[in-house]
């Protein structure tokens, strides 16, 4: 087991004397956040509604073992090592370019997370719309009690990780900004198969690699390696627009040569920004001009700073 030390930040200095119900708050939160992260790291999804597999079970068995401190407060936990609680995804040949050293935790893998979402990365693998909601969603437990947590990641004392209620706005608006995903059809040859992580990889007839998961049947049922095959499912997008993953519910094999299914499926859904909207709503007459664009998400915030740019 592998120790580290969570420091939280905030006006009043609580020390040891921490009001439980904020302390709760992150207690319940946090290990939610690393699992959803550990689990974008291996199988390229953050959330299943398969059983939890046994090795992400061990990856995230975080321990609490008590606080301390005068001004700030820290708190104290132990958990495995990647290598030490899944070893076996550690025999096998990777799949997914985010997966992380064996000596690294579920801590560090959430601040390579964070540092992303900091950085606004739309291209980011560490992370899809699931993730993001509850990275968004420590909105709720840094409210004022609490101001922000920082830690070390892969014990580099010089750059910190630290959850701020920037931080999570940001992934507010990076959830906001994803296209929602869409039904596809794909076509492609088999490439790769993991059954440890359900998860394969396609080459389209272009030569792109498109990776997936798989979200109902048995990973055993796929077709074999090198076959042509038809991958039926959900198209998961980055903040970006580019394709993040498949969520295959069937892939079977097939004959079909065309290729007009062998391609990278787009999103539909334009980026939504709020400045363009208002400025579009200055030529358009009533709510016509944002009636079924506007997400509804926005903070009043940043409504009012999209309005003042605009004088």
């Amino acid at each position: 087991m592998i120790s580290k030390t969570i420091t939280l930040t905030n006006t009043t200095n609580y020390g040891r004397y921490l009001p439980s119900k904020a302390f709760g708050s992150v207690l319940k939160a946090l290990p939610d956040a690393i699992r959803q992260s550990v689990r974008m790291a291996f199988e390229g999804r953050s959330r299943s509604r398969r059983k939890r597999p046994d090795w992400l079970r061990a990856a995230t068995d975080i321990r609490f073992l008590g606080h301390d401190g005068t001004d700030q407060t820290n708190l104290h936990f132990e958990i495995p090592s990647l290598g030490d609680a899944a070893p076996k995804l550690y025999k096998q040949r990777e799949l997914w370019p985010t997966r992380p050293a064996a000596e690294d935790t579920g801590f560090d893998i959430l601040g390579d997370v964070l540092t992303d979402v900091a950085a606004q990365n739309t291209d980011s693998d560490r992370f899809d719309r699931p993730l993001l909601d509850v990275i968004a969603g420590f909105r709720k437990v840094l409210n004022g009690t609490f101001t922000g947590m920082t830690w070390t990641r892969r014990n580099d004392t010089s750059n910190p990780v630290s959850l701020t209620p920037s931080i999570a706005e940001t992934a507010r608006t990076l959830f906001t900004n994803t296209p929602q995903p869409q039904r596809v059809r794909i076509v492609g040859k088999l490439d790769m198969v993991r059954a440890s992580t359900s998860s394969f990889a396609v080459i389209l007839d272009g030569g792109v690699e498109v990776r997936g998961v798989l979200s109902e049947g048995e990973i055993g049922s796929m077709p074999a390696l090198n076959q042509r095959v038809l991958v039926l499912g959900k198209a998961i997008y980055r903040p970006s627009g580019k394709l993040l993953r498949l969520d295959a519910e069937e892939v079977t094999a097939t004959d079909d040569t065309n290729s007009f299914f062998s391609t990278v499926p787009k999103p539909i859904r334009k980026k939504f920004d709020l400045r363009e909207t208002i400025r579009d709503q200055q030529h358009k007459l009533g709510i016509a001009a944002i009636f079924g664009k506007w997400p509804g998400d926005e903070t009043d915030a940043q409504v009012e700073t999209a309005l003042k740019e605009l004088h």
